[in-house]
């Protein structure tokens, strides 16, 4: 059994990319439970691989080693502050918890002010652009000028809209806040596209191919039959409607 699991395991593993590819794209029909089993699995199996991740490329390298192989020893209190956090699972000692998740949630926000600032501030910076070089230049920097200041007078909630210069650019950076999320959103979209493209290649490009040359083989004809009529009734229990019950 070994021996044919490593002899077959490129075919193992095309197949079950195929398998899952189409569990996963199942929901395009409607939510079902066979979509729901191969959620929960990528879920499992990215859980999984996440903490092989924190282990090899954090906790081993910088906690474990150094305490272990180079002689620092003073971080095993390491290991003592992180099991703090399960004290939340006591009633009597959860304050223990508490005390970690304060020091960590100040850790925290104190890096978000940082990172607020080296990312927005320079932002703030660039939005004053100086109107040099030639035509082409000066033109876009008065469009960039027109459609910050459209955006920002949209924000300006301290007075009415009545004036009709204020009015109108407000609506203005209304429409070109619409048109900055529609780009982000057709962005979105396109992310999107490239995964299903990527899924589509994947079957076209090394699926099939290895379907077609297992094709030559008299065990294909068995198996797969029967892995596509397991696969079919699984797919009717998962989306097939239950029965409404009389009165």
């Amino acid at each position: 059994m070994v021996n044919w699991l490593s002899a077959n395991s490129t075919a193992i593993a095309l197949w079950a990319g195929a398998l899952c590819t189409f569990g996963i794209y199942s929901v395009l029909y409607k939510e079902n439970k066979f979509y729901r089993f191969f959620e929960h699995m990528f879920i499992g199996l990215y859980g999984g691989y996440g903490v092989y991740i924190t282990w090899h490329n954090i906790l081993y390298p910088k906690w474990w080693k150094p305490m272990t192989a180079d002689g620092q020893w003073w971080w095993i209190f390491a290991a003592v502050v992180g099991s703090m956090f399960y004290f939340m699972y006591s009633r009597r000692h959860a304050w223990i918890s508490r005390v970690i998740f304060g020091l960590f949630m100040g850790f925290a926000a104190g890096g978000i002010f940082r990172e607020f600032y080296e990312g927005y501030f320079p932002q703030i910076g660039s939005s004053m652009k100086p109107f040099t070089g030639g035509y082409a230049n000066v033109l876009s920097v008065l469009v960039f000028y027109v459609v910050l200041i459209a955006a920002l007078s949209y924000f300006f909630f301290s007075f009415e809209h009545k004036h009709p210069v204020v009015r109108s650019t407000a609506v203005a950076g209304r429409w070109f806040l619409m048109i900055g999320f529609g780009a982000m959103f057709g962005a979105t979209v396109m992310g999107r596209m490239t995964l299903f493209i990527g899924r589509l290649n994947f079957l076209i490009n090394n699926w099939i191919p290895e379907v077609c040359t297992e094709a030559r083989s008299p065990l294909f004809w068995v198996i797969v039959p029967l892995v596509v009529a397991m696969v079919g009734l699984v797919v009717f229990w998962a989306i097939r409607r239950p029965r409404k019950i009389e009165s």
